[in-house]
């Protein structure tokens, strides 16, 4: 999509904040700074906190003294798309790549306030995270009379949509500490050696703000198997990201390193030795329990008739998070087309959710799948066995 593309499908859905975001991007890309920092600025009036933001804004902040080079597929937003204000931030000042770092993980940290109450259901897993992560810091003594330390590295893996990143912040506000969030797009560079020097500066900055819980999204690729990739470039990436989780002429101690995950098997063996990832922890779908109680979280605002939740979880067998949310929508949709038609304002019924559930297909299911297979033939080791004992008792 170009340019008047994007302005064409806003203004004919303007609280499309997915839109919107995409749009930002896509103005940065084709260096329109001011535009970019424009359409975040609607967007962080709607959710202040969103770390995809705040991370964008952070990359207009860095690019806005860059000349905005003029380009076809770009063009200038009109009055409907420029009616937002001005920016709160300055812009900040120009960044070396020494410097980059540091303040994508600091924009982002500002970002977490989530607690365990916030994660609905999921009791089991919730007991093996405050037993394997929470407690070491909340009683350290306890724990060094075991000469076990806190910090070092735990990585979650899953289906997508299941809230591990959602579970994360909830271990930094549990344990009291700074949650510093990691994006790919935080160290990989094209440019040689800088992503390296990155990384480097990614754990200067969690040393520097102990405790704390460091946390690498899409874990797989900052350490992706070696033995899987040509890149020597990579590979560099790799050896560094190792050796900052060895912590070899610093001090990892007081830093939580949280890893997530949906390919764990293509995460470096390496990575998965004691003292760096050692400790694997599978986050499920959600059970039904917790199903019930989402579906009846996201509904309470919602104008509805009487809807037994108890069906709708127990319905939704294998759903993850993200595909509860999408029956829900779906089912708006459903029910908004209806009114129109029917010329009628209703409430949402058991039969709308029913219907959109029926047409929904859990995301977590070909994941599941691979993961059996990988488990079964593939020769992956025991680390896996959790989730190869979920897939059992599941019967996938």
């Amino acid at each position: 999509m170009d340019g008047s593309g994007y302005i064409k499908a806003l203004t004919d859905d303007p609280f499309n904040s997915e839109l919107r975001y995409e749009y930002a991007r896509f103005l940065l890309a084709h260096g329109d700074v001011d535009a970019a920092q424009r359409q975040l600025k609607v967007l962080l009036q709607q959710e202040a906190s969103n770390p995809d933001y705040l991370r964008l804004l952070t990359q207009c902040q860095g690019s806005s003294d860059q000349p905005v080079p003029a380009s076809e597929h770009a063009p200038a937003e009109d009055a409907h798309a420029n009616n937002v204000l001005q920016l709160v931030q300055p812009a900040a000042p120009d960044r070396g790549p020494e410097e980059c770092g540091r303040a994508e993980v600091t924009a982002l940290a500002r970002s977490a306030r989530v607690t365990f109450n916030d994660i609905v259901g999921m009791d089991a897993l919730k007991k093996t995270v405050r037993m394997k992560i929470i407690e070491p810091f909340v009683n350290p003594s306890l724990f060094a009379r075991f000469k076990k330390v806190t910090g070092g590295g735990i990585m979650l893996y899953g289906p997508p949509g299941c809230g591990k990143t959602m579970l994360a912040k909830a271990i930094a506000y549990e344990i009291k500490a700074e949650f510093l969030a990691v994006d790919i797009t935080d160290v990989l560079s094209r440019w040689l050696g800088e992503s390296e020097s990155n990384m480097r500066e990614v754990f200067q900055t969690a040393r520097a703000s102990k405790p704390c819980v460091l946390y690498f999204d899409e874990l797989d690729a900052l350490a992706i198997s070696r033995s899987k990739t040509s890149s020597d470039h990579i590979r560099s990436v790799v050896n560094e990201f190792l050796v900052q989780l060895d912590g070899l002429g610093n001090d990892n101690e007081g830093i939580l390193i949280l890893g997530a995950t949906n390919m764990p098997w293509d995460v470096d063996s390496a990575a998965k030795r004691p003292g760096r990832f050692s400790e694997q922890i599978f986050v499920p779908p959600p059970d039904e329990a917790a199903r019930t109680e989402m579906f009846r979280q996201k509904l309470i605002d919602v104008p509805t008739g009487d809807i037994d939740y108890e069906t709708l979880g127990k319905g939704s067998r294998l759903f993850t998070g993200a595909d509860v949310e999408g029956v829900i929508e779906r089912a708006k949709e459903n029910a908004l087309m209806d009114m129109l038609a029917a010329g009628k304002e209703r409430t949402l019924t058991q039969a709308d959710l029913q219907k959109a559930l029926a047409d929904h297909h859990p995301s977590s299911l070909d994941w599941l799948r691979t993961a059996r297979n990988l488990v079964k033939f593939g020769g992956v080791d025991r680390s896996y066995r959790d989730v190869a004992a979920y897939i059992k008792r599941a019967k996938i």
